[in-house]
């Protein structure tokens, strides 16, 4: 009896295990796609929150920046014109900066600065050479100007310095360097006309049998002007020019 009822159970069970498996398996059928929805995968319809951000209009503003470039400032440097003939000016108290009495080499090298190194430099030596007071003279030459240094003159002595310039030579007119002036603007090859229309100069007629040459003498602080002329007619001219006092070149 007992194992007729075991038998009967398990029949039961199986039964019902059949039945379960039924419900479990997927239907055939496909459900029906949610209205809104596409059933192709390829197809995306976007949402109504989409849609409206879609229709926002764009509120911002393109901003243009203009950068003005300023051209960059180029310095200027003044450059000073080199110095030229016109500075040395053939004064009663000098030639140009250089005052009578000024120490030879501080004079050698502003007339160089100007003129260039000089043609011709005697060097130190003893004053018998020029017929010169004291105890030493040197003549220093550029062309046809000559600058005499000694220890003793009315500007100085007992020390070396600048006495005297000669500006021309009798036998060389026009030779360089040219256009130097005096206080007066009077230059070599000037007339006697233009020498006396600037000055007030006093003409010598000079001695031909001494072989004295005609000559202008025109009185000025702290030294007189003087100078040598082809003759003392308004056509003859100015041939040398001297300043200063000792000896001269």
């Amino acid at each position: 009896m007992r194992t007729a009822l075991q038998h009967l159970s398990r029949l039961i069970i199986v039964a019902i295990a059949v039945t379960g498996c039924a419900y479990l398996t997927p239907q055939d059928e496909t459900l029906p796609a949610p209205q809104g929805s596409s059933s192709s995968g390829d197809d995306v319809v976007a949402s109504p929150a989409e849609e409206a951000l879609d229709e926002v209009p764009d509120t911002t503003q393109s901003v243009q920046t203009t950068i003005t470039a300023t051209p960059a400032t180029t310095p200027t440097t003044t450059i000073p014109e080199p110095l030229g003939v016109a500075e040395l000016i053939l004064t009663a108290g000098g030639l140009g900066e250089a005052a009578f009495g000024s120490e030879p080499d501080a004079v050698i090298s502003y007339v160089s600065s100007i003129l260039g190194s000089p043609t011709e430099d005697s060097d130190w030596t003893t004053p018998e050479t020029f017929l010169c007071a004291g105890t030493v003279i040197r003549e220093v030459n550029w062309g046809v100007l000559s600058l005499v240094f000694g220890d003793a003159s009315s500007s100085a002595s007992g020390r070396p310095h600048f006495m005297s310039y000669t500006y021309g030579l009798i036998d060389r007119l026009g030779d360089e360097p040219q256009g130097l002036v005096t206080s007066e603007g009077l230059t070599i090859s000037n007339t006697v006309a233009t020498l006396l229309d600037r000055t007030d100069a006093r003409l010598d007629e000079g001695d031909e049998e001494l072989e004295i040459p005609p000559s202008f003498f025109y009185d000025r602080e702290p030294f007189p002007v003087t100078g040598l002329l082809t003759g003392t007619s308004d056509e003859d001219v100015v041939l040398v020019i001297l300043g200063g006092s000792g000896c001269f070149g």
